[in-house]
């Protein structure tokens, strides 16, 4: 019995000790936490605020806030932590968080949840949300400008941190100076693709939120280099740069030292200029004036003197073509000038190597000094030109009816024309060399003897000798007679069938010519012809023969 009942205390002590245990466990308690608030500092940095009630029975093994800004849906799995260790205090805790990128820059709402860890599990606070600010811009100054000028976007951005801040040109990301809740200060960036003149949009971005820009920005030519720096006058001179200009515009220019040039887009659009003629020293600045405001280029452009080898010929007669050779020469009509002696000459520009002027006609024989005027630079030949004087040593035939060709021998320039006259009749002749020229006895003339007198660089040279213009003569025709429509061939001398041809009349009414060479006229007796004896007449370049016998008509 006594063993029964100690037995029964036993079990009665082990029942009572698990209910004790029991009741130990059964109050043991979990950590209470708190979001308070969240504040948003900038459009990327905001301040969380928690409170720790009660950190529970067990340790904890991180506490903090976790937050997203895509999703209310905050978990331990969902969100990004901001842990803050393993050791916090009962109360109230805080933790400012920047570089915060949103998704939707059009509604940038952050949510958040306090949070604490321990071994049993993690505990979070209520979820609270905040709109961030939306940055904004009203305006851009200036409104233009080149690639390095600092520019200023005023509006509301909400940060001084020049990292918070991302903006482009056209897509090309520039260098952002300065910031400031209100100031954006930033330099337009190289690169540009865009010509002069051209309006492209600027974009800015405040922590991840794009904002739009309602200001164009026009973007203006930087020209910042020119290539060649040395040539002759007339060297095209091509720039460097960003934003060029792709045709022209009135408010670009440049400045060859105090000179003022045009751009020029013959070739292509590249931006190019060309070295003027009326430049006056051999080193000046190369400036470009832009929108009004003007730049000095790197370096200075030489300008490279011509030089002369020789004349050909280094002789000729007044209006003679000479061809100059050396090196240097400027290209373009009116970019250089050049006298003969004391007289201006008229200058071909062929190449940089040749150029060609003509001897002037009021030169007298005699030799002159060439000299070459190309901008500040004036270069005298080595070699003198000596204009010489005129000659007609002869001509042949001594003799000739009108329209006969005559051959002058002499001084002339080939490949022209000369005034020549016979007595006072005057027609043109063309010289095929320069010792010869052929001209025929022009129409209208008299017969007799007539000097022949060449008009040459403004002199009159008259040949030695005289020619005599001969008349058209009529030796003899065949037949002699016949009806209506006979063809009659009429010989002589003088019908100048090249020329000026001939007329023929049966008494007084005219026949048709059927051929013609200067020695034989074929004709037809006229139908309309009275029958009987009548005169030949022929009538050749003005000049009127009459044949000595008579034709008969018949029936």
């Amino acid at each position: 019995m006594k063993k029964y009942s100690l037995c029964l205390g036993v079990i009665l002590l082990l029942l009572a000790s698990i209910q004790l245990q029991s009741c130990k466990k059964d109050k043991s308690t979990d950590p209470e936490i708190q979001t308070t608030s969240v504040t948003a500092l900038s459009p990327s940095k905001v301040l969380f605020k928690g409170n720790i009630v009660s950190k529970g029975s067990f340790s904890v093994l991180d506490y903090g806030f976790v937050y997203s800004t895509t999703t209310s849906a905050i978990n331990e799995t969902i969100g990004t932590k901001v842990s803050l260790g393993q050791s916090p205090q009962l109360g109230e805790y805080s933790k400012e968080v920047d570089s915060i990128s949103v998704a939707n820059s059009y509604s940038p709402i952050i949510y958040v949840r306090a949070y604490l860890t321990n071994a049993k599990g993690t505990a979070f606070g209520t979820l609270t949300s905040i709109t961030l600010p939306t940055p904004s811009t009203s305006s851009v100054s200036p409104l233009s400008g080149k690639s390095g000028d600092q520019i200023t976007i005023y509006g509301q951005f909400y940060t001084a941190a020049v990292s918070d801040v991302k903006v482009s040109f056209s897509g090309i990301q520039a260098n952002v100076v300065s910031v400031s809740p209100t100031q954006i200060a930033v330099k337009v960036p190289s690169g540009i693709p865009a010509s002069h003149n051209t309006q492209i949009p600027i974009q800015v971005s405040v922590a991840g939120q794009n904002i739009t820009v309602s200001y164009s920005f026009t973007i203006q030519a930087n020209i910042t280099d020119y290539s060649p720096k040395s040539g002759p006058i007339g060297t095209l001179i091509t720039f460097t740069g960003d934003n060029l200009p792709v045709y022209y515009y009135s408010d670009i220019s440049v400045l060859f030292g105090s000179v003022s040039q045009s751009l020029n887009y013959y070739y292509s659009s590249v931006m190019q200029a060309t070295v003027p003629s009326d430049i006056t020293t051999n080193n000046f600045q190369v400036s470009v004036t832009v929108s009004g405001k003007t730049y000095a280029l790197p370096g200075t452009f030489n300008v490279t003197a011509p030089t002369i080898s020789s004349l050909s010929p280094a002789s000729g007669l007044a209006g003679s073509t000479v061809t100059v050779s050396g090196t240097n020469f400027p290209t373009s009509y009116g970019s250089i000038a050049a006298t003969l002696g004391n007289t201006s000459v008229s200058v071909s520009p062929y190449s940089s190597s040749q150029f060609s002027f003509t001897v002037p006609s009021s030169l007298s024989p005699g030799s002159y000094e060439f000299v070459l005027k190309a901008g500040p630079n004036s270069i005298l030949a080595s070699q003198q030109f000596t204009v010489t004087s005129p000659t007609i040593s002869s001509f042949t035939p001594s003799s000739g009816p009108i329209g006969a060709q005559v051959t002058i021998n002499g001084t002339f320039i080939a490949g022209q024309y000369y005034t020549v006259y016979f007595g006072t009749y005057s027609t043109s002749g063309y010289v095929s060399s320069s010792s010869t020229l052929t001209v025929n006895v022009p129409g209208g003339i008299s017969a007799g003897d007539v000097k022949i007198s060449v008009l040459i660089g403004g002199q009159t040279i008259t040949a030695p000798g005289t020619f005599t213009v001969t008349t058209p003569t009529i030796t003899s025709f065949s037949p002699t007679s016949g009806v209506a429509g006979t063809i009659v061939t009429i010989t002589g001398t003088g019908f100048n069938s090249a020329y000026y041809g001939a007329a023929v009349s049966f008494g007084t009414i005219n026949a048709n010519v059927l051929s013609i060479t200067d020695n034989t006229i074929k004709v037809t007796v006229p139908s309309n012809t009275g029958n009987g004896a009548m005169k030949i007449t022929v009538n050749a370049s003005g000049q009127t023969v009459v044949s000595t016998d008579n034709f008969t008509v018949t029936n």
